[in-house]
């Protein structure tokens, strides 16, 4: 397997440099501004302001089979020139050149970045945390101006998650980290889907005896054993604080398969799955996953359950097949597998919103 590379810039690569970037503008920009304004972005990303802005801060190139795919600067509190070859985007490049830059600034002691985000791009930044604060634009001639939106975002210690809003399923849904007290409406949404989606393969006796209780419970004890399994919970609700999903993850420990991080269960209540939710839930988990230099993720999903597909579209591989068991039944499963993380880009794939071209 190819693994990227991120490295230190080095003047050499400016020539490089400057061909991805004008290649991106292109590809990206055209249809979207006029070409004066694709202009004046090639001129703003000259081969000698790209080596003034790495020597007054520092530039990164990510690199694949010694091509360079990738780059980001970071100046003080400024994030600028982040782009990812057209050949290369939707595979979580632009997440990897995001998340060196940011930790280069906590590591000097910055806690709060700033940038100019392309009409293209705001929406890929809007999904790393960063908020618009306002729109602006440049008059490139008579007849033609650039607008851009000026964001920023305060970064946390541990590069970890923060309540977050994100359109989804036509309105915005906040996504936050879960917390023992949000067991009692995770259990009910856990048993509505699995009465949604498993009553028709599972014994009828276990659904039977299926109840919030149980499965409430079994939530509690993994909040209990939250430090021993590092473990993540991430809510997705709606503006009236009402519970439509969650996803629970942490070290692997179940089976040791060479995967790190591994999903141990998604619930997508059965009225607001096929919205994009669960596949941002995954997304979050997996940018977390990778926050920790945890590379790799897998997830265990029963082999007779048709929706397990959703876990091939964001790209998990078959790793593994066993036989589980659940309070004496016992049923045939499947493991996924991701050897790069995070995932990105293919989660808005059939979201409208996320159709513009982004870094």
């Amino acid at each position: 397997m190819n693994i990227p590379k991120m490295r230190p810039f080095m003047d050499s690569d400016v020539e490089a440099l400057q061909q991805l970037i004008y290649q991106t503008i292109d590809d990206a920009y055209t249809g979207v501004y006029g070409s004066k304004a694709i202009q004046y972005f090639k001129d703003y990303h000259s081969s000698s302001q790209i080596l003034t802005d790495a020597r007054q801060g520092q530039t990164v190139v990510l690199e694949l089979n010694e091509r360079i795919v990738g780059t980001g600067t970071i100046c003080e509190q400024n994030i600028r020139r982040v782009f990812i070859s057209p050949a290369f985007q939707g595979r979580s490049f632009g997440c990897m050149v995001m998340e060196t830059l940011e930790k280069k600034a906590l590591s000097m002691g910055l806690h709060h970045l700033n940038l100019d985000a392309s009409l293209p791009s705001q929406a890929f930044y809007q999904h790393l945390g960063y908020r618009t604060r306002e729109k602006g634009y440049i008059q490139v001639s008579d007849d033609e101006r650039l607008d851009y939106f000026y964001m920023e975002k305060a970064l946390k210690g541990n590069l970890s998650y923060d309540n977050e809003t994100v359109p989804l399923s036509g309105e915005q849904i906040v996504i936050r980290e879960g917390q023992a007290g949000d067991a009692p409406a995770m259990a009910r949404i856990n048993v509505a889907t699995w009465r949604d989606s498993y009553g028709k393969f599972l014994p009828r006796q276990l659904m039977e005896e299926l109840s919030c209780s149980q499965k409430q419970a079994e939530i509690e004890d993994f909040f209990a054993r939250w430090e021993e399994n590092q473990a993540v919970a991430l809510i997705a609700e709606d503006k009236n604080g009402e519970m439509m999903a969650f996803i629970m993850a942490g070290k692997n420990h179940r089976q040791n398969l060479g995967y790190t991080g591994e999903i141990y269960n998604l619930h997508v209540a059965p009225a607001f799955q096929s919205q994009g939710i669960g596949r941002y839930l995954v997304y979050r988990v997996s940018q977390v996953f990778r926050q920790r230099n945890w590379n790799t993720m897998m997830v265990w999903a029963l082999a007779e359950n048709p929706n397990r597909r959703f876990y091939e579209k964001l790209g998990g591989r078959v790793i593994a097949q066993n036989v589980d068991e659940y309070r004496g039944f016992t049923a045939p499963v499947i493991a996924y597998g991701w050897d790069e993380l995070p995932i990105c880009f293919n989660l808005y794939r059939r979201n409208p919103m996320y159709e513009s071209k982004n870094p």
